[in-house]
Parts: C-alpha cells; structure tokens; sequence
C-alpha cells in the first residue's frame, strides 16, 4: 500500500528565497513557458508549465499536461506565443513529453546528471503555480524513490497544483528533474521525475505532427458531427465511442449524429450503451435536424425514455412513454433499437419490445447518440438498416442454456448449438447467469468458449484460401477479438481504407517514379508524420499486439506494425513480404533486380531501411546470434498470424493466465491442425484443471501420433478413467 496519496501536480509559493537566487531566476526565466491545453469545451482548461530543452525549439513537460489530442497554446516568460508544430516525443508511463515549438534560437536550459544529485542537493524549481505565472520555489532533494513503479526524486520544497512540467534544477542552473506529482497529506513534499528519463525518451522520438496528434481519440469528421450547443469531449477508442462532461445545452443535452443520412422509411438504428452512472441519461437520438428537434431513446435515472424534443429547453419537451423494463441490465451494455416507421415508432430493449408511440411529429432527419446532464457513456456496435432485428434463437440453443442452467456441463451435441450462434449464446447465458448466481461461472465459460470456437473456425476458414486473397488485417482483428468478445473489425478496416486513401492522395508524382521513392514516402507517412512507432518501455504489454490498439495508440511490436505496414503498401501496389528475423520482425520491399532480394525495413525503429547486413548485425546484437538462413524466407500470412499468437501465448504463460493460454491454443491448433506442441499443452493445462472430458480429446490424438515429449502412460490413464 502506497504511504501517500500522490496527484498531478505543481508548485506553489515558498519561503523567501535565499541572495543569490536572484541571478539563477533572471538565467532560467527565459527559458521557462507556460502550457495552456484546450479542455473539453473548447476553451483552455488550466495551465501547466514547461521549459525549453534546445535552441531549435523543443520544450520538454509532462505528459498529463498537454493531454491526449488536445489543442495546445504556449506562452514564454516575455508574454510572446509561439504555435506549436508538433508533438517531438511522449511517454504515458514516465509521464513526460516534449513539443517542439516554431523559432530557433531559444534559450534553453542544460540538462543535468539525476544519477549524480545526492540526497540534500539543494535545488530550485520554477513554474506556474495556481496560474502565478513563472514562479520560483526552494529546497533540496531530500531522497530517491519508486513511485508506482517509476524513479521518482523526492523533493523538500511546497508543492501545489499548476506547475505540472516545470524543471527542478541545481544552483547552477542544471536540470535535474521535471515536477510531476505532489502530495495531498503535507505541503512540503513532491515528486520530479529524473532528467534521464527524459534524456532516455529523447534518443527514440516518435514525432507528430499537430495536426495529426489532434487525431488521436477524434471522431472522425466524415462520419461524425457534433450537433450544436457542444461542450462534451466526443472521442474513439477500440470501436468504442465516449462521451464525457457536459454540454452548454439546457439539461446537459448534447447529439452526435452520423453524417450519413439513415435509409428511407422504414428503418431501423440501433447501438449498445453503457452508462457509467445509472442515475444520468444517454442512448439514441433519432430523427434529428441537426440541433433542437429530434426524439431520444435512452435510459434514464434507472428507468426508459421515448421523448420529443422540439426546442431548446423542457417547455417544448414531452415524454411520450417512460417506465422500468425487467430487461435493462444495471452497470452493463445494453442493446437499444428503433423502428420508424410512418404512422409508428417501436422501442426495443435488448430484443424486447418496450415503447411503441404514434407520435407523427418528426420522420425526416439524422441519427446517432444523445446524452444529457453530463452523464459519461460508452457506444458500440452503431447501426442503421431497413430490418435489425436479431433472429429469434434457436430450441436447440435455447435448450443448450436450459441445460446448463439446470447444472452440470453440456453434452457435446448442445455445444454445437452454442458454437451455431455464438452471440446469441454469449447473451442468452448473461441473462441466465443474472438469475443463477451458483452457475454464473460455468454459464460464462461455456459461452464464450463456443464462440472463440467460432472464431477460431473463421479464422481457419481464412487462413484455407489461396495465400494472396487471405485478409490478413481482418484476420489480425479477429486475433485481438480473442481477447475482446466486443471488437467490431469493420470499423478499422475501414480506417485503414481511410489511411490508404489519404496516403495516395499525399503522394507527389517524385513518389511514385520508382518503388524504392513510394517506400519512403510510406514511411515518412506512417512512421514521422503520424507517430506510428514500437513499444519500447512496455514491449511485453498485450495490447502491442493487437492491431486495432496499435491503430488507436500508434504503437505496437515489430509484427503488428508489419502488418499494418503490409496492408498500406499493398494498397500502394508495393511488393512487400514479411521477414521472420528473431526476435525482430521486418519487411522487405521485394525487387527482381536488387542483389539482395530488396531493401529491408525495420517497423519497430521508425521504418529504418536496412541491407542484409545491417539487418543481421541488428539480430546479431540482440539474440547473440545473426539469423539462420531460413529466416530471410517470407512469412506466409498463416505463419504471421502464428507468430501473433505466439507472441500472445508467451506473454499469457508470464502472467500465469491459463484461461487466456487456452483460447490461444485452441486457434494455433485450428490454424495449424499438424502442430503437436499447442496440442501437449493444452492437454496438461485442461488435465490439472480438472477437465477431464476436454483433455481426452487431445490424449486421443496425441496417442494416435506420438508425438516427441507425450507421456504416453499419462494419456492411456486419462483415457481409461471414468
């Protein structure tokens, strides 16, 4: 348990400051900025403090100042403004960034040794405390610690909100640290973090361009708007739409509505919602023009809503039909669908039939989402077409459920029902697992385990195709679905459509002279204009290897970025092949003409492009070994994929996860039916779990092959017991 309670902070008055501090102020003033990033409303939302690191105009700070994706005003001590061109290099994890700013020739400060302060360095810090713009403040670094599990300097000296990014340096006016958190227990105590965090985060920059960090996490303007009044924070993340604060809209009213217009009558829209307070209100808007007229359906203060709304404030409001429903499930998604018709509007609630209104009022118009009151809620799964309207589930599924409500595990003809209908199953048990605690688990279990068998037949089913027409994007996706039962691949299909076709449209005809000219121009695209770039300090973390999470953060290991990179190159009518270097992923522009096969490219470092020697030695330094021949082989798209779930199930092995470990196995065996290891080890991991019935599946075909490394008197045990 962590002693202290520890925020994002800044520094506040001080002592008086002893003679001679007077010189080391006017030295660093200079040099000193003050960060005003836009809040949600548009308007600048506090201030934090930074200062400049090189003449050429970099400004280093913290990362919880300039937010994500937020616009960024900064300001220097002379009260001059300098716009900011790009976002130079950013760490979540060390919660440091630098900007890089326009003009050259600043004042910047020398970065000092952290290594080197000892514990009672007298230092200084300097900033904009509680908006006192370019402040100073006293002590000393009164100790070394691990914050969350990150070196952090402790400092002596009071610290207060409004100085987040402000340097901490030694009387000779050397950097030591950037300030970062304080305490809320006493005045006298914060946190910097080491300027060689800093210094360390500098040697692999992954630039952005404004324009394109103002990106992350946004709608996509072609197809989403923000109807008017605004004031809530719309973003996107894993096909996920949020929606946080509160908009200048009386109630807190605020839309976002599809772009494109919904099909003529009749139709249908429907979304999944979650609200993160039961008591608020969000769901669907329907019927809009765009800012006071339009009907919502949505939840709210525990209950359901079918409204009017035909102004701007609730004298032309009028709630047609509001009730509880038995169907709404409290702290989940739940599934809400209209029909419009003309002379009628249906209300469903996860399938269920629950307002019906002849209202005639509005029929022409937009659709998308409302929220009021501030509520913050999550979005998934938007549609609109002239029939939504889920098949009823089968007898055979529904028996299924019955089944295993009753208590003990499906026979194997129920679970081919299961596996029929995987999403119908996965809710189906949700429900019944709501009525019966005790079965909760195995209900869960069971269905989700029918639809990664699904899943896995889809991707085998992929993965069986003549190699050029297997989607390997889409087949990557549904490797991160493994994980996420609720990831929508079409959304980032689309969005590397949309990247393709805004790379094509950047290419000058000097682009597309000559293959080796449209690589670059791909890399300068992916990797320096748009920040894409490998995980260095959190490389064993899942999510680098899901590419829909690579696509949303800009990160990701070798393979996935290889993927995306051979997905836009393709579109670019590159010939690109995936190498299986160890431990180093790369791409190799394929040439008939070049010695080598073509020049090589290294995702994980900024699309660096290396010869056959370069990338060996590159091997070399990093496995103690250069790479056998075999590795400078393409990869097929079925040994990417492999490779993915390698990769995956190594990293579930570290975290001693076996639920996670045997949905990986179970797609390595669906993709690679031959292979004996994932079968060995799926057999010992259901055998120590006590499934019995599932690992003799497994002991049967291992008998039948004996493969290197079976116990063979193991298997024939488990086969002969009961």
């Amino acid at each position: 348990m962590r002693p202290l309670f520890l925020l994002a902070l800044c520094l506040l008055a001080a002592p008086p400051l002893r003679a001679g501090n007077e010189d080391l102020a006017r030295q660093i003033k200079p040099s000193l900025v003050a960060i005003y990033p836009a809040g949600r409303e548009g308007t600048e939302a506090g201030v934090g403090s930074g200062f400049v690191i090189s003449e050429d105009g970099l400004v280093a700070t913290n990362f919880h100042v300039i937010g994500e994706g937020r616009a960024l005003r900064v300001e220097f001590s002379d009260g001059s403004t300098r716009e900011v061109l790009a976002v130079h290099a950013w760490d979540r994890a060390r919660d440091l960034a630098v900007l890089r700013v326009e003009g050259a020739g600043l004042a910047s400060l020398p970065l000092g040794d952290s290594a080197a302060a000892e514990q009672g360095t007298p230092a200084v810090a300097m900033g904009n405390p509680l908006g006192f713009r370019f402040s100073m403040v006293e002590g000393m670094i009164s100790a070394r610690q691990e914050v969350e599990g990150r070196p952090m300097l402790q400092l002596a000296m009071p610290v207060e909100r409004g100085n987040s990014g402000g340097p901490v340096l030694d009387k000779a006016g050397h950097v030591l640290g950037i300030v970062t958190l304080k305490s809320t227990v006493t005045a006298n105590l914060g946190f910097a973090v080491p300027v060689n965090e800093l210094k360390a985060m500098l040697e692999n920059p992954h630039p952005v361009a404004m324009k394109n960090w103002l990106t992350i996490g946004a709608l996509n303007p072609k197809i989403w708007q923000i109807a008017e009044p605004s004031g809530s924070r719309w973003s996107q993340r894993a096909g996920v739409i949020q929606v946080r604060g509160s908009s200048s809209g009386f109630g807190g009213r605020a839309q976002c509505l599809a772009v494109a217009a919904p099909p003529p009558l009749p139709y249908e829209v429907s979304v999944r919602v979650r609200l993160d307070d039961e008591s608020g209100a969000a769901g669907l808007s329907f019927c809009s023009d765009g800012t006071d007229r339009h009907y919502g359906f949505y939840p709210s203060n525990g209950g359901l809503r079918l409204t009017l709304f035909e102004g701007p404030d609730v004298s032309s409001w009028t709630i047609l039909e509001q009730g509880p429903s038995p169907h709404y499930q409290t702290g989940s998604w739940n599934h809400l669908r209209v029909r419009v018709e003309e002379g009628r509007i249906s209300c469903f609630l996860n399938g269920e039939l629950t307002f019906t209104s002849a209202d005639p009022a509005l029929r022409s118009g937009r659709v998308g989402f409302c929220q009021f009151r501030g509520t913050g809620a999550e979005f998934r799964e938007f549609k609109t077409g002239a029939d939504l309207s889920s098949p009823s589930a089968s007898a055979e599924l529904r028996g299924a459920i019955d089944a295993l409500s009753s208590g003990g595990e499906p026979a194997p003809a129920l679970r081919g029902a299961l596996q029929a209908d995987p999403q119908a199953a996965r809710q189906l048990a949700a429900e019944a697992a709501a009525t019966l605690e005790k079965r909760a688990a195995t209900l869960l279990r069971v269905a989700a385990e029918a639809g990664e068998s699904a899943l896995a037949d889809q991707l085998a089913r992929l993965v069986d195709a003549e190699e050029s027409a297997i989607p390997l994007a889409e087949a990557a996706l549904l490797l991160a679905r493994l994980d996420n039962p609720d990831l929508d691949p079409a959304p980032y299909l689309a969005e590397i459509e949309r990247m393709a076709a805004d790379l094509q449209a950047s290419l000058s005809d000097a682009d597309r002279a000559a293959p080796e000219a449209t690589l670059a121009a791909l890399n300068r695209w992916l990797f320096a204009e748009n920040g894409f770039h490998g995980s260095r300090d959190d490389f064993s973390n899942k999510s680098n290897s899901y590419l829909n999470e690579v696509i949303d953060d800009r990160e990701g290991l070798p393979i996935t970025l290889a993927v995306l990179h051979l997905e836009l190159a393709r579109h670019l009518g590159l010939e690109l092949a995936g190498i299986p270097l160890p431990g180093r992923f790369v791409t190799q522009l394929r040439l008939s003409n070049h010695p080598e096969g073509g020049p090589y490219i290294d995702v994980f470092d900024g699309g660096r492009v290396l010869n056959r020697a370069e990338a060996s030695a590159m091997v070399q330094e990093a496995a103690g070994q250069g790479p056998p021949e075999s590795a400078w082989q393409p990869s097929t798209k079925r040994e990417i994929l492999l490779r993915m779930l390698n990769n995956l199930s190594s990293e579930a092995v570290a975290a001693q996860d076996s639920p996670r470990l045997l949905r990986y196995l179970a797609v390595h065996i669906a993709l690679e039916p031959s292979a004996a290891t994932p079968r060995l080890q799926r057999f010992y991991l259901l055998s120590r779990s006590g499934r019995r019935e599932e690992a003799a599946s497994d002991a049967a075909w291992l008998l039948e092959h004996r493969p290197p490394g079976s116990d063979e008197a193991q298997l024939r045990e488990l086969l002969r017991s009961p």
